[in-house]
């Protein structure tokens, strides 16, 4: 009756409710207008974790440690005249970049600007006592003797060397750094003030021939947002595309495609409106929901459909086949879009923002669609005239016809050999888990052959790297980086030594960085400016260079407080590091963990490692370990909801087992085919069970109903169920199959490994819900006939 009452409401209702959601719609698309890309670093870490909590210490006192873009020179033509003056140009061009900031004022871009034609010189005074900062290029050099003169001083400055240039007998590499202001790090200004870069060095290299290379987090980060917010139109096209394309093929009708094409359009539109009313960015991952939504949502329309068709071929009565519709297959299709939505619901409990803002958006809005679907499509259909024989031609399909056929003899006659292919699936599913690894990169998802890896490849030949790895050293007590004699400058040394020296470290890290090479440069100044007295001063030595410090000197690019707090008690020690996975970080930060202690006794110093890297190998190790746990959630809420819906626990394992081998499947082909578990290619797992039990659901749902019309008899129920809901089952494979494969379209390994997988997840699923499913409740079917025999013989 309470269906039959929401059939009644929904026609009689009809017009209310389309103006109704017309309404919210008009309301959602306003709201639409206020989302925007996130243009911050992915949060992976929760707020109260450690690695979190000392990464933003460090920010507090030392700022950004992702403000850095380079563009790197391998050419020789550089120190000629002409070509050096057109990059003196450039040089000063970016630094005076200007940009809107978040406050709507016009700012500068540029916090500073370093390259070959923009750096200093700390020269002592010839009277007064103080070292001065001067320009080694005051002016463009008018001859190139002049050009050669300068150059060959800064060749003699020891601090610049492999930091600013490399130079070899037959090549000359030099890079031009540019530190961004920190408000607009992580802003929509930096995307402009990248554009306006990329612009002026496009054309440079046009008019000397030179290529530049360029990397830094900072510009990979707005190039990954540039593609996000590119591929995010290129897949809900595709999606609409193909799966119009399929429907059509399917059901030979324009109005039933553009219907399911209105659902899942007004769908999208309700996906930004809700990411607009809570102020979610699009992220890469919430850029994947609206494309999602449409996946997900034709196989309601196709469940719906097939059901309207299958009634008005069975009594002609249009009327009675929506009442129908809207009875049987209402509750299903809620059922089916509830495990699925639970399927992204449980990224909620991963306490990562970046996948609970995902798992909230997604469950919200299959909900959304659910309501959409169970509205809209019975209220479109009864403004419709009666579907033709074309129309319901597909329902006498001899191949669909034949392939129900089969499966119904293989469920009734092969059950021992469906059982025997199922245990060799799942031992070779079992072998090819033994060989997967878990591992990610910072940068993993840019493909090897884009330009943005192959700069950061020739950064990583050139110096090591270019994400940052911050080594933090806290004295424990006001001015201990100089007190004690000088001690843990010394300990800095030695430790600088290891990082430069010790093969593991040398292979992955740039050279360090630190208070060291200012005190060094501060002491050759002081000597004179002779080369060799470029080293660490001594106690005495080092009390002879206070008499220096000023407010000038602190003016200079590598100014104390970059390094070192106001009470000198912390200072840093950066390197920049090789995009090595988070395997091998973890050796690395261990290793340097066992020499750390040996110079820093942790009673005297505590010595924390930081920076994005760090954070990096955190989060993905926390979000992986929190991805399998919110698929065992995700596994017993959907048990729970089948449990409710037979309140048998048997039924339980039998219709959540042939959705478990799919996974043992792809997860095993990842581990043949060398793909590693991390945070983009753990997310199948989720997404896929929630949406393949969908199929065990509908499979369930129709069994359950011919149970009750054949008076509990399996063996028949199993069969009519086979035959009236298979079709619906091949039809959203079909289209799962095909809509996830639009994302292997994508530039980003990390979504086209999600497509990929996704698609080989459903199309197993939905042979083992046709096949084996249907054979285990024939086992059950069995077993209870030999239940009652015992019974009845102990009678």
């Amino acid at each position: 009756m309470g269906r039959i009452k929401i059939h009644h409401i929904i026609i009689q209702y009809r017009i209310l409710i389309l103006i109704s959601i017309l309404g919210l719609t008009a309301f959602m698309a306003y709201q639409a207008q206020k989302v925007e890309l996130d243009y911050k670093m992915a949060q992976l870490l929760p707020q109260t974790d450690q690695a979190f909590i000392d990464y933003k210490a460090f920010k507090k006192q030392f700022g950004e440690d992702a403000n850095l873009i380079l563009l790197g020179i391998n050419d020789t033509s550089i120190l000629k005249l002409k070509t050096f003056n057109t990059y003196y140009d450039l040089s000063n061009s970016i630094a005076d970049i200007k940009v809107v900031d978040v406050n709507d004022s016009i700012i500068k871009g540029a916090k500073t600007v370093f390259s070959l034609s923009h750096l200093y010189e700390l020269k002592k005074h010839p009277e007064a006592c103080k070292l001065q900062i001067q320009s080694l290029f005051k002016q463009k050099p008018q001859t190139q003797n002049e050009l050669d003169s300068v150059l060959n001083h800064l060749h003699a400055l020891p601090f610049y060397e492999n930091l600013l240039f490399k130079k070899t007998k037959c090549s000359y590499v030099t890079i031009l750094a540019v530190s961004l202001q920190n408000e607009i790090v992580n802003s929509k200004s930096r995307i402009d003030f990248v554009n306006q870069m990329s612009e002026l060095a496009e054309q440079f290299t046009k008019e000397t021939g030179v290529e530049i290379h360029y990397s830094g987090l900072p510009f990979i980060r707005t190039h990954i947002m540039a593609k996000v917010k590119k591929e995010l139109s290129l897949f809900i096209g595709l999606a609409a595309l193909v799966l119009a394309v399929i429907l059509y093929l399917f059901f030979k009708s324009f109005r039933a495609v553009l219907t399911a094409l209105i659902i899942v359009g007004i769908s999208v539109v309700w996906v930004f409106g809700f990411m607009g009313i809570f102020d979610y960015k699009i992220t890469i991952l919430t850029g994947l929901i609206p494309p999602l939504i449409i996946v997900i949502g034709i196989p309601n329309s196709i469940f719906l459909l097939n059901k309207y068709h299958l009634e008005c071929t069975t009594h002609g009565s249009k009327e009675k086949a929506l009442e129908k519709m809207i009875k049987k297959i209402g509750g299903v299709i809620f059922l089916s879009n509830l495990t699925t939505a639970a399927g992204f619901a449980t990224f909620v409990f991963t306490s990562s923002i970046i996948l609970v803002e995902f798992g909230i958006v997604a469950a919200a809005n299959i909900f959304g669609l659910f309501i959409l679907s169970i509205t809209i499509f019975p209220i479109i259909l009864s403004f419709q005239s009666k579907p033709k024989a074309k129309h319901t031609k597909h329902l006498e399909s001899k191949v669909l016809y034949n392939a129900l056929k089969w499966l119904v003899v293989s469920t009734l006659k092969h059950r021992r050999s469906i059982y025997l292919g199922t245990g060799v699936l799942i031992i070779f599913s079992i072998i090819g888990i033994s060989m997967i690894k878990i591992s990610g990169n910072v940068v993993d998802d840019i493909p090897k052959d884009d330009s943005i890896y192959k700069d950061l490849m020739f950064f990583e030949e050139q110096y090591g790297g270019v994400l940052p790895f911050e080594i933090m050293i806290d004295t424990k007590k006001g001015n201990g980086v100089f007190t004690d004699n000088a001690t843990t400058l010394y300990k800095m040394r030695k430790l600088e030594k290891v990082l430069s020296r010790d093969s593991i470290y040398a292979q992955y890290f740039s050279k360090p960085i630190s208070i060291l090479d200012g005190l060094r440069y501060m002491y050759q100044a002081h000597k004179g400016g002779d080369s060799k007295y470029f080293t660490v001063p001594t106690p005495a030595q080092l009390s002879q260079l206070k008499k220096y410090q000023s407010k000038e000197t602190k003016s200079a690019w590598l100014e104390n407080n970059a390094f070192i707090d106001s009470t000198s008690q912390i200072t840093r020690m950066t390197v920049e590091m090789a995009n090595i996975n988070t395997k091998q970080i973890q050796i690395l930060q261990d290793s340097l963990r066992s020499d750390v202690d040996k110079i820093f006794p942790i009673e005297d110093y505590k010595v924390s490692f930081t920076g994005t890297s760090i954070v990096f190998l955190k989060g993905t190790n926390f979000l992986i370990r929190n991805l399998f746990i919110s698929l065992a959630i995700a596994i017993g809420l959907i048990s729970l909801f089948i449990a409710l819906m037979f309140k048998s626990f048997r039924m339980v394992l039998i219709s959540i087992f042939p959705n478990l081998i799919p996974l043992l499947f792809t997860a095993g082909i990842m581990g043949y085919f060398g793909i590693n578990i991390k945070p983009s290619t753990i997310l199948v797992f989720s997404i896929a069970f929630g949406i393949s039990v969908d199929d065990s659901i509908h499979y369930l749902a129709k069994y359950r109903q011919e149970l009750k019309l054949y008076n509990g008899r399996i063996k028949f129920s199993v069969i009519e169920a086979i035959k009236e809901s298979g079709v619906s089952m091949i039809y959203t494979s079909i289209v799962l199959f095909f809509g996830f494969s639009i994302f292997a379209a994508s530039s980003f390994g990390g979504t086209i490994a999600l497509g990929v997988l996704v698609s080989l997840t459903l199309l197993v699923a939905m042979i083992t819900n046709l096949i084996l499913l249907p054979a285990l409740l024939m086992s059950l079917e069995k077993a209870k006939a030999k239940e009652g025999k015992k019974k009845r013989k102990k009678k």
